[in-house]
């Protein structure tokens, strides 16, 4: 059984457009797919939930039809179930996997594929966690983390009255640079401690920090240039005791990865890194925003199979 998970609403309806695109000029297979349209945020994680409880070892495929949120509430869904294979068709505002997965942003041509010429490759999620005390309360993010200027950055995109405007026009990586001006004079910088594979380290007046499975975040924006796909680590980016001036010149760098020689900003590798903010912090997880003061992000041991080049 192959399912598809439609939101309608991806990309200023670009998902729907797409969807009934596709019901019109290829014949869908009623015994074989079933397709789930979302209603809400929040819904394609229960939808997941409950395809995986109906059809059980039946359930070959999850294909997504949105964007980056979309496939995060997915894979939020799936849980332990990592014998699912899983595909992405990018009709959202960001498209990040698609970019890390070398796969293309032409949502035609990933649907032709699922049933042609698929390849599945190994694909490792990361794991986080935001309270210390509980346990059994990981969650899964498939791009990126991060903390800081670019999780307010990307709540602020989400809220913009722009982002549709722009997604009309394809040009939406200008709605990330319009939000990052915007926060970039009233952002406060956080003093916070990370452990990162055990290790203590001390970070002041720390502007952001992001961890990355692959070089892609805020719609095409290449953080972390030299990260791959892999099961040992994610790529740590850090931008600490920079100007507010030399910030901006980080981020519109950052499209074509020149940013990462500047002194401000450190990146390593690490498997698991724990950060503790004396102040609640921002965070995005595939662009998902939240606050914490704590959070635990891990490498995902378990491999999923990921349509991917």
């Amino acid at each position: 059984m192959y399912v598809f998970v439609v939101n309608p609403v991806a990309g200023n309806g670009r998902g729907k457009k797409v969807y009934h695109s596709l019901l019109k000029h290829y014949k869908l297979d009623e015994e074989s797919i079933n397709v789930y349209l979302t209603e809400y945020e929040g819904h394609a994680t229960k939808l997941t939930e409950e395809v995986i409880s109906i059809y059980g070892d039946e359930l070959e495929l999850i294909a997504v039809i949105g964007g980056d949120g979309t496939f995060f509430e997915v894979i939020n869904g799936l849980k332990g179930n990592s014998n699912i294979k899983l595909s992405f068709i990018p009709t959202g505002s960001g498209n990040d996997l698609a970019r890390g997965c070398d796969l293309g942003l032409n949502p035609y041509n990933q649907f032709e594929r699922i049933f042609t010429k698929a390849n599945y490759s190994p694909y490792w999620f990361g794991l986080y966690e935001l309270d210390q005390d509980r346990e059994n309360k990981e969650n899964y993010f498939a791009t990126s983390m991060g903390f800081g200027f670019d999780a307010e950055v990307a709540k602020f995109v989400n809220q913009s009255r722009m982002k549709k405007w722009l997604n009309r026009l394809r040009l939406t990586p200008l709605v990330y640079v319009y939000g990052l001006v915007v926060k970039l004079f009233i952002y406060q910088p956080k003093n916070v401690t990370l452990y990162v594979d055990g290790k203590p380290i001390q970070k002041n007046n720390i502007w952001m920090l992001t961890i990355s499975n692959h070089p892609y975040f805020g719609g095409g924006m290449k953080i972390a240039p030299e990260a791959t796909i892999n099961p040992h680590h994610f790529t740590i980016t850090v931008v600490n005791q920079i100007s507010r001036w030399k910030l901006l010149f980080v981020f519109l760098s950052v499209f074509v990865g020149r940013h990462t020689s500047l002194k401000e900003i450190d990146t390593f590798q690490a498997r698991e890194i724990e950060l503790l903010s004396e102040k609640s912090i921002s965070y995005q997880a595939d662009g998902y925003t939240q606050d914490t003061d704590y959070c635990r992000v891990k490498k995902d041991s378990v491999k999923r199979l990921i349509l991917r080049n």
